[in-house]
């Protein structure tokens, strides 16, 4: 019996004459479970869709219930059919990619598409990159979206039919199987699960954020060698907020907006969250702030509350900035 098996949808995706293992259509697996009775052959499952319930997926799935080791197993192709479920790899993934950009920088050009077949990449520099990456995500082919910047981020991760790659593509591929398939057969690495998983509402596109993105990335690294996992949410998630054991808030935040609501949320599910709904009703409120800090000593700039404009007048000689600041520098 063959140690490996390649799955296709068609035989001209992959044939027998570019590879010394096995080949036979998806539906010839999932149609004959006696195939391989008594035999736990490798399954490279090289279907052109991974589609939940569909051929390529069943054929998986099948392959688990048979005791045949497969990859792509179903839970990988679950993870990458939706961002949201692969972020939580992003800033380990993210942090490789730019420490090896860097001892590159200026001698090779960085593609704004990298394929990854089964952890080779085209770029040798990038190598540790594909590994990690097939660590986290062991698929045949992998097609990664990359944007430049100061900080590389990855767009898109995203399976990658055969049958799509151009000439030289396959040509990496079929290298990169025969390398694969003539070392031992590793598992993918089994990675720490983490004790508690912690929301961070952000927005992106937010101008002056209270914690830029690079500062959350890092935060998401630093927190997952405690054991604790940052997941990035958005405005739309506030049906999500539940199955989350915390909300830490890095948005701008103000009542009347969506940051109060999802404050408010977490408070009702019992979960710690900063802000909490009485600190940004409190800390928008000039008028509370103004009261809270003389009240207490803190030096503050000169301050007056108004109750209508008539109230205005003289004010721009009275809260004069230059004198304000002076008597700040007194204490």
């Amino acid at each position: 019996m063959p140690s490996w098996v390649i799955l296709v949808d068609n035989l001209k995706d992959v044939s027998n004459a570019e590879t010394p293992h096995k080949v036979m259509t998806v539906r010839e697996y999932l149609t004959h479970p006696k195939l391989f009775a008594g035999a736990k052959p490798t399954i490279l499952n090289l279907s052109r869709s991974y589609a939940y319930q569909g051929a390529g997926y069943y054929a998986s799935l099948l392959a688990e219930a048979r005791q045949h080791r497969v990859l792509p197993t179903v839970e990988t192709m679950i993870e990458l059919s939706r961002k949201v479920l692969y972020q939580r790899a992003l800033p380990e993934l993210e942090d490789s990619l730019n420490r090896a950009i860097r001892k590159i920088v200026g001698e090779v050009d960085i593609p704004a598409r990298l394929l990854v077949c089964l952890g080779k990449t085209s770029v040798p520099a990038l190598e540790g990159f594909g590994r990690l990456l097939f660590d986290w995500f062991p698929a045949p082919v992998l097609e990664i979206s990359i944007e430049a910047g100061d900080w590389y981020s990855i767009k898109r991760v995203r399976f990658l039919p055969v049958n799509d790659l151009e000439a030289e593509e396959r040509s990496q591929f079929l290298a990169a199987l025969e390398t694969y398939t003539t070392r031992p057969w590793r598992g993918p690495k089994q990675r720490a699960v983490m004790k508690y998983s912690i929301a961070v509402l952000s927005d992106p596109k937010e101008e002056l954020p209270p914690s830029s993105i690079s500062s959350l990335k890092h935060m998401a690294k630093v927190a997952a060698r405690h054991g604790v996992e940052l997941v990035p949410i958005g405005k739309g998630d506030l049906d999500k907020l539940a199955q989350f054991d915390a909300l830490f808030i890095r948005e701008t935040t103000n009542i009347d907006n969506h940051t109060y609501r999802f404050a408010r949320r977490a408070v009702q599910e019992g979960m710690p969250v900063i802000d909490d709904p009485v600190s940004m009703i409190r800390c928008t409120n000039k008028v509370y702030l103004t009261e809270l800090l003389k009240g207490h000593g803190i030096p503050i700039p000169k301050t007056r509350v108004l109750s209508s404009m008539k109230d205005a007048e003289g004010l721009e000689e009275e809260l004069d900035t230059r004198k304000n600041l002076a008597l700040l520098d007194d204490f």
